[in-house]
């Protein structure tokens, strides 16, 4: 029973250390339940439901939608064959529940300091830790193995999924931010950046942005900063995605452009968190950067631009948690 409350501490640990560099805010009310008020909510038993779990709770201001989005977070911390579609869908049926349950719950808004008349949306956040370090599979594949459809998701309400390769992924882009920022290559007043797009417009303050679940999960990360010590203002950008053409990447470029980002004076430094995709990405991004020059009529500005556009990797950093050094106490 012990070691599975220093199991259950793991995922805890590991989300609060993660997402305070994303600038979530984490509700000091924890592991605590709140009564179900839905008589069709049952368990794989098919008992009725007296309660739904909290794990913790998560929220963060929404530039594009300008509302306030929590999080009702399940964490989960599994050995490696117990991350299978069974395990999953079970966790995301009673994630589905608790979410219905939450958005009607007067109970539900006191326990987290909700105020009902703030635009605000509650949304079921999955968070799929791998206590033991051995899996190697996708974590897609056990959500491939879950029927999404038989799901009891309510209408108009969202679920979010974190599996121990996302984990590991934003592990190490929390840990490469601390050593930006410790190296003054980062200065501390960064934002993620959301540029404006055609059919959703940005709100509030540029500064001081929080990184949504979307840009989270998405194929590139963008920060934006101010001037440091060794480096000029610009930008930070997380390039995610396992592999890249030269096509892929000209886009990417061109998405940048649109994104005015490539302005005269404006740094652009791409971390790569797929190390073993760098030297790959590397030569597909010279071949982009001088497709794009000739687009362009091989301008000279925009080729001075596109050469100082630098990239290189993050150093992948794997938690150290585990069971027994968890069960210390001070």
């Amino acid at each position: 029973m012990a070691e599975t409350t220093n199991i259950g501490e793991i995922a805890a640990k590991i989300s609060k250390e993660i997402f305070e560099h994303f600038r979530w805010t984490t509700h000091p009310k924890r592991d605590d339940n709140f009564a179900c008020t839905n008589t069709a909510h049952v368990s794989e038993k098919g008992v009725e439901k007296n309660t739904h779990p909290g794990d913790v709770v998560f929220h963060y201001e929404d530039p594009y939608l300008q509302r306030r989005i929590y999080l009702h977070t399940d964490l989960k911390s599994y050995a490696d064959d117990s991350i299978n579609p069974k395990r999953v869908k079970q966790a995301l049926k009673s994630l589905c529940m608790a979410i219905e349950c939450a958005n009607q719950s007067k109970e539900w808004r006191n326990k987290y300091s909700v105020n009902p008349s703030d635009a605000h949306e509650v949304r079921g956040l999955l968070f799929v830790h791998n206590y033991t370090k051995g899996y190697a599979q996708s974590f897609n594949d056990a959500i491939r193995g879950v029927n999404l459809h038989t799901l009891p998701v309510a209408p108009g309400t969202q679920l979010h999924y974190l599996g121990p390769q996302d984990i590991q992924r934003l592990y190490s882009i929390g840990n490469d931010i601390i050593r930006l920022s410790h190296t003054k290559d980062l200065p501390n007043d960064y934002t993620f950046y959301y540029p404006d797009l055609m059919l959703c417009r940005r709100h509030g303050d540029v500064w001081e942005q929080p990184a949504t679940i979307e840009a989270l999960t998405g194929p590139y990360l963008i920060i934006k900063h101010k001037q440091t010590e060794n480096v000029g203002p610009g930008y930070v950008i997380y390039y995610n995605r396992p592999k890249a053409t030269a096509e892929g990447l000209q886009y990417f470029l061109d998405s940048l452009s649109r994104y005015q980002m490539l302005e005269s004076g404006e740094h652009i430094r791409i971390r790569c968190t797929n190390v073993a995709a760098l030297d790959d990405i590397k030569t597909s991004l010279e071949i982009a950067k001088q497709r794009y020059a000739k687009d362009w009529g091989f301008d000279p500005a925009r080729i001075v631009i596109l050469e100082q556009i630098g990239i290189d990797a993050v150093t992948s950093v794997t938690d150290t948690y585990n069971p027994g050094t968890t069960g210390w106490r001070e």
